[in-house]
């Protein structure tokens, strides 16, 4: 969710992702925004992706992806750290729904294997997500302390999910 001053609600709201593109052509250039809204009144803001380019300098595949707003590509953006700081953005990732999901059994006994995979990067705090998948307190979880090993090594108290990670709960 990206943080700004909403003019219709008349103070700073969280916008959402729209997974929509909006694309104008003024005579040779063209303009890419993807299309955010507001939390609460649904006013739109656009993100500006690319601004007084020309058409041959946007490749054919990432074009038609941006025409046919493309899913896969909006959330890239929306969770593209970088981009958005270029952009001037506040960004709060901490709301973000997630879900967890298992390629077999899921086994309770320890040792257990938690295999995180994220394809963006958010700040949601992995001892947030380790409280919810075990389904413990976050005093609970940080009783278990030495118990929870990580790799690639980290605080599972101040880390903020940042890609791919495997965690060990002996």
């Amino acid at each position: 969710m990206v943080i700004r001053h909403c003019s219709k609600c008349n103070k700073k709201m969280g916008f959402y992702c729209s997974e929509k593109f909006r694309i104008n052509s003024n005579g040779a250039k063209i303009d890419i925004w993807l299309i955010y809204k507001c939390s609460k009144c649904d006013t739109t803001w656009k993100l500006t992706i690319a601004k007084g380019t020309k058409p041959h300098d946007v490749p054919a595949d990432k074009y038609e992806k941006y025409t046919n707003n493309d899913a896969a590509l909006a959330w890239e953006y929306a969770f593209d750290r970088g981009f958005l700081k270029q952009q001037s953005c506040e960004v709060d990732y901490s709301h973000i729904n997630y879900s967890v999901e298992s390629s077999g059994a899921v086994s309770c006994e320890l040792p257990l294997l938690i295999r995180l995979k994220s394809a963006f990067t958010f700040d949601l705090k992995l001892s947030k997500f380790l409280a919810g998948v075990l389904n413990i307190s976050a005093s609970q979880l940080k009783a278990l302390g030495g118990k929870i090993t990580t790799s690639p090594e980290c605080d599972i108290v101040k880390h903020k999910i940042r890609g791919d990670i495997d965690i060990w709960v002996q």
